[in-house]
């Protein structure tokens, strides 16, 4: 997880064994219109269709190691399959690792499902898997910090040069067996290990990068790139597709499949991302330090009402967490009097809050800085006023504390609520707004330790309420990114990860007749 207020990226699963609990899968359905099939398509459906086109932003990257932006993670993912991946809702389920096991959320034992292979042929080990990280660790991607972020035993000695790739705690004590040693406690490993960064990056001996996954690329031309299905993929029920054409920026065709095109057709789609949109309070003011002073602010914002004006299609939501960690809760009315709150910390009209907004100088945030002005100035007892800088000295002034509210936000690298929840525990390197509270740290570091599924779910609630009830922060809105999708396309659901492999898509039928692509 990274702080991107101005360009927002997205760099639960648990599947624990052995003393654990067990979450399993939802059932692989889709919504459709009514009269479509929502069923993956019989064989003799499947010959009707033969052929799926993918377009994306950028360049068209084969290389987990070279990706500018998470759109082309799309054609990576089709080609190669890491230990976890994302079921159609977003949820973290097993890839390359058919299960996993931990005691104390420190050391993790993965297993690897039988026979696998990679795309030449050749049996997939485990120590091909450590391989892979090693070299990671070595390589000139920045993005190669995300081992020691991943809490991966003597990563950041690694990464430094103090010690060799081998010493990364992570070995293959047989074929089908991982064993990563991690240096805290992290529940969430799973969920981390769906990363793009981690696909496995193993060269054969011509030095070029082996794949895995359900497709492989057949060809490269000016019109794209093209795939066919794997014939050494664990699982060859999936990829009803036989072909995957990725189209390149010059080609004109139509995508059944396109991220954040520049103008979204009428059939778009707006996936959630795992991006909140807020204000920030400098917990370190004598007047914000007051919980109810912060109450009574964020009692006189309509987060539906800028949402709906400035980001039409974001969710609106008053909630730190995004809404797919929120387990069913929803942004609620609460009846509060502002004044009455204010005058209890003895302010008034003629002791009035002075309160200065700060935001970045972008069109957006200028808007909505607008609005949320305008919303705080109709009580009597709060003198406001705003103010626009540009991006670096935005964060120049966060760092020294010189704000009262600021705009921010924040972007998750994984599917997990501790990638959000960290943001408030006192020892995070996360944690910027040096909030230190002992329930809340205290609450932060049992849901660290719990091996239980049912537990570290209460936990992550009771983190978000108190988040929620101290209103440390003034959340807005969940972001959104636009796709466009053919209409009769099946298998794709709004995920908050915005991952889409192309072997869980079908083109869906009206009655028995095929539909021809």
């Amino acid at each position: 997880m990274r702080n991107s207020t101005l360009g927002l990226t997205a760099l639960l699963g648990c599947l624990l064994l052995g003393g654990c609990d067990k979450l399993n899968s939802p059932p692989k359905t889709s919504s459709a219109p009514n009269g479509m099939q929502t069923e993956a398509p019989t064989p003799t459906q499947e010959n009707a269709y033969s052929r799926l086109t993918r377009r994306v932003n950028g360049a068209l990257v084969a290389d987990p190691w070279r990706l500018e932006n998470e759109e082309q993670q799309a054609l990576v993912r089709d080609l190669l399959e890491g230990l976890t991946i994302y079921d159609p809702a977003g949820k973290v389920i097993g890839g390359l690792a058919e299960s996993w096991q931990t005691q104390d959320n420190k050391l993790w034992r993965f297993n690897l499902r039988e026979n696998l292979h990679w795309a030449n042929g050749v049996p997939l080990t485990a120590a091909e898997l450590v391989q892979s990280f090693q070299a990671l660790a070595i390589s000139d991607t920045p993005l190669k910090q995300y081992l020691a972020y991943m809490n991966l035993g003597n990563a950041q000695a690694v990464l430094t040069g103090q010690m060799p790739p081998e010493q990364l705690q992570i070995s293959a004590p047989d074929e089908r067996t991982l064993i990563f040693q991690l240096d805290k406690p992290t529940p969430y490993l799973p969920a981390m290990l769906a990363h793009a960064i981690l696909l496995p990056h193993v060269l054969d001996e011509k030095g070029e990068l082996q794949t895995n996954g359900a497709y492989l690329q057949q060809s490269v031309d000016e019109k794209g790139v093209h795939l066919v299905k794997n014939p050494h993929y664990y699982d060859l029920q999936k990829g009803h597709f036989a072909q995957v054409d990725y189209l390149s920026s010059s080609n004109s065709e139509r995508a059944d499949i396109f991220f954040v095109p520049p103008q979204p057709a009428d059939n778009a789609q707006y996936f959630p991302k795992l991006c909140s949109y807020f204000y920030e309070f400098n917990l370190r003011d004598p007047r914000l330090q007051n919980a109810a002073v912060r109450k009574a602010i964020a009692s006189l914002i309509s987060v539906r009402s800028i949402t709906d004006n400035e980001m039409p299609h974001a969710i609106a939501s008053s909630y730190f967490l995004p809404k797919a960690m929120l387990n069913g809760q929803d942004s609620q009315w609460e009846p509060v009097v502002a004044e009455q709150l204010l005058a209890q910390q003895k302010i008034d009209e003629h002791h009035p809050l002075q309160l200065h907004i700060l935001y970045d100088n972008r069109p957006l945030h200028q808007q909505i800085a607008n609005r949320l002005t305008r919303s705080l100035a109709q009580s009597d007892m709060l003198r406001v006023s705003a103010q626009s800088v540009d991006w670096p000295q935005l964060q120049e002034k966060r760092v020294a504390g010189e704000f009262q509210l600021i705009r921010s936000g924040w972007c998750a690298d994984f599917h997990h609520p501790m990638a959000f929840l960290s943001l408030f525990y006192s020892h995070s390197p996360d944690n910027k707004s040096g909030y230190a509270d002992k329930d809340y740290d205290r609450l932060f570091e049992q849901a660290l330790k719990s091996t239980s599924e049912s537990e570290q779910a209460a936990l992550y609630l009771q983190l978000s309420a108190h988040i929620q009830n101290q209103n440390l922060l003034l959340p807005l809105f969940q972001y959104t990114e636009a796709v466009d999708i053919a209409p009769d396309l099946g298998g794709v659901e709004k995920n908050p990860v915005g991952v889409i492999y192309s072997k869980d898509l079908f083109r869906q039928v009206t009655g028995n007749a095929p539909m021809e692509n």
